[in-house]
């Protein structure tokens, strides 16, 4: 049980803003769910189920960043501090940050395949090996993600007895604050064999995974390109809007969460004073808990299927049905 010198407080302004940004986002998430589940058009189903499993992984990341571990990176000391209900538990908690990445990139990953899949039907014969070369990768990815998942349970030692390492770092920081030394704060322990294995195949995973979903990408571009005369114009401008809108997707949660991580790392690694940026970390750790909203927002506006859904419903003038107007459009979702 944490004692009362555990205890810290957010700055003002930072709780405000998180405040904000949540009010905002749970209600695109929940209008994203009820438009992608009950107004979509049927032939949109299969695509749609993607888009829920992936919208999902951005709300899961969300609650467990903000609402059950609540992290502060205490800058300038380069410390992962919980203030939450769950802070007792503060590394039990991170260990489920990993598997929330995780299922955010698979979905990414599974996004770009199921695209691919789409319009390969058209020229199966001619990209055979690059198909194949996506799916052994993604088997690869597969292989990578469970790995990490193992590592991030075996860390745990790492992340809960700390006292050591925390001397080491206090001779290096400065005089740490009374509730730095609760077990509701941590470091990344890169004394650790385990945690820097940990750390390098979190990274082997990203690229590996992009690798994937980049192949799938290129596969996608160059068959459209090969069959674009076989397609009805209508037909091939839908396949583009899905792939842009899912490559604008896939961007922003790239820019969202591989940017402030690397700025944490530098601003632990580099930045010792950090006195004129005090706002910084928690910036940091806002724009990853909430770019999933920001992502589900973006899929609404570069979506053209989606935004007209959107649409229809708030308009008060009749729109024709988009059921029947995209009745001869179910082999491309």
């Amino acid at each position: 049980m944490l004692n009362e010198t555990c205890d810290f407080d957010q700055p003002f302004g930072f709780t405000v803003i998180h405040y904000v940004c949540t009010g905002l986002s749970i209600p695109s998430y929940a209008l994203a769910f009820y438009i992608l589940i009950f107004k979509s058009p049927s032939h949109f189903n299969k695509y749609r189920n993607y888009l829920v499993v992936h919208i999902l992984s951005g709300l899961m990341l969300e609650i467990h960043m903000g609402a059950i571990w609540k992290v502060t990176v205490v800058l300038p000391i380069p410390i992962m501090c919980s203030n939450s209900f769950t802070a007792e538990y503060a590394p039990i908690v991170f260990q489920f940050l990993p598997a929330c990445l995780v299922y955010t990139g698979v979905s990414i990953v599974l996004l770009f395949i199921y695209r691919m899949e789409a319009v390969a039907v058209h020229r199966a014969d001619m990209i055979y090996y690059r198909r194949k070369l996506v799916h052994v990768s993604k088997r690869v990815f597969y292989f990578t993600v469970v790995l990490l998942l193992a590592l991030s349970v075996l860390i745990y030692p790492d992340l809960k007895y700390q006292k050591e390492y925390k001397e080491k770092m206090e001779k290096r920081f400065g005089i740490f604050k009374p509730y730095m030394w609760c077990d509701n704060c941590f470091f990344f322990n890169f004394d650790s064999i385990l945690f820097k294995s940990f750390y390098v195949t979190g990274a082997l995973t990203a690229t590996i995974g992009s690798f994937s979903a980049g192949t799938a990408f290129h596969v996608t571009v160059r068959t459209l390109k090969s069959v674009r005369s076989s397609l009805s114009p209508k037909t091939a401008a839908i396949q583009r809007n899905f792939m842009i809108s899912l490559v604008v997707m896939a961007a922003i949660h790239g820019i969202c969460i591989l940017l402030p991580l690397l700025g944490l790392l530098w601003a632990i690694s580099i930045v010792i004073t950090l006195s004129q940026l005090p706002y910084l970390p928690y910036l940091l750790v806002l724009i990853i808990q909430e770019h999933g909203a920001l992502s589900t927002i973006t899929m609404f506006l570069t979506n053209d299927l989606l935004r007209r859904t959107l649409i229809k419903m708030f308009s008060k003038k009749p729109m024709e049905s988009l059921n029947q107007s995209e009745n001869n459009r179910s082999t491309i979702a």
